[in-house]
């Protein structure tokens, strides 16, 4: 009885009783000792990664990890146990089979007498969440109508472009009298023309991931390499202008880094004005 409530203390689980507890629960779980070789795994462990208790027994966890486990997460969970502290963090594993599983792991060190005598582990299994997380983040940089990408990645794209110091041509692009077309046509047919012209740009792009919108009837093409920026720009140019049965007509400004321009700012506002220049040029 406990002086303060009057009620009995709680008794501690059995030994059996409390491996039993532990196989039913709904998270693998794992034990290792201090040198982090496994002494125990539950039930959950074994239906999620595929290994038997002693298929794991006396091992380390690296047999978990494969080609895509990214060695930054290795390192700092081996270092924060190193130093016997705990670890939190969402990781890519391998089943036995070979398939990817994404994880939660959450790792506490025990201490005995001031001895550390073992780690346990929890891992739960984040691949719904964690693709779902992708998925949203690859969302919020596409533009939703042309899926290219949209005005935040030619933003990151430019900057590290530039970072690393790789020569490129920006190419920048906007479609005459477009608003002409959806007055006259409708906007279901704008954007049919907008869905178009970002499929073309995609085609005529070297890599991947070079063409996209920036708003409204923006475009942005990146053309690494050192060639001339004028050259590459008038190919991409050529290819829209064979849209709308060879009537349409765009701007277009280039500016080749780092011959041109240093910086972003200075691409920019290059392409910028000989975009302008060349429309009113067109329209004259």
């Amino acid at each position: 009885m406990t002086a303060a409530s009057g009620r009995a203390a709680p008794r501690p689980l059995p030994g059996d009783m409390l491996w039993r507890v532990l196989d039913a629960a709904d998270v693998g779980l794992l034990i290792t000792d201090a040198e982090r070789r496994i002494v125990y795994v539950n039930a959950t462990f074994t239906r999620e990664t595929g290994y038997l208790p002693e298929e794991v027994l006396g091992r380390t966890c690296s047999f978990l990890q494969g080609p895509e486990t990214d060695p930054a997460d290795v390192a700092a969970m081996r270092e924060a146990l190193d130093r016997g502290e705990a670890v939190r963090r969402v990781v890519l594993n391998y089943r036995k089979d070979g398939r990817t599983m994404w994880y939660r792991l959450r790792i506490q060190p025990l201490w005995v007498d001031g001895a550390l005598r073992h780690f346990v582990g929890v891992q739960e299994d984040f691949s719904d969440a964690h693709a779902a997380q992708v998925r949203l983040e690859r969302l919020a940089y596409l533009d939703s109508l042309t899926g290219l990408g949209n005005r935040r990645a030619f933003d990151a794209r430019l900057a590290d472009l530039v970072g690393r110091g790789e020569p490129f041509t920006l190419a920048l692009l906007d479609l005459n009298d477009f608003k002409r077309v959806n007055d006259v046509h409708g906007h279901p047919a704008g954007d049919a023309l907008l869905i178009t012209a970002g499929r073309r740009l995609e085609e005529v792009t070297p890599h991947t991931g070079g063409a996209f919108r920036l708003g409204g009837d923006e475009f942005a093409v990146l053309l690494p390499g050192d060639g001339e920026g004028a050259p590459q720009g008038e190919a991409v140019l050529a290819a829209l202008e064979t849209l709308e049965g060879g009537t349409l007509r765009a701007g277009l400004g280039t500016a080749h880094f780092p011959g041109e321009a240093a910086d972003v700012p200075a691409l920019l506002r290059l392409a910028d004005r000989r975009l302008y220049a060349h429309k009113a040029a067109s329209k004259g």
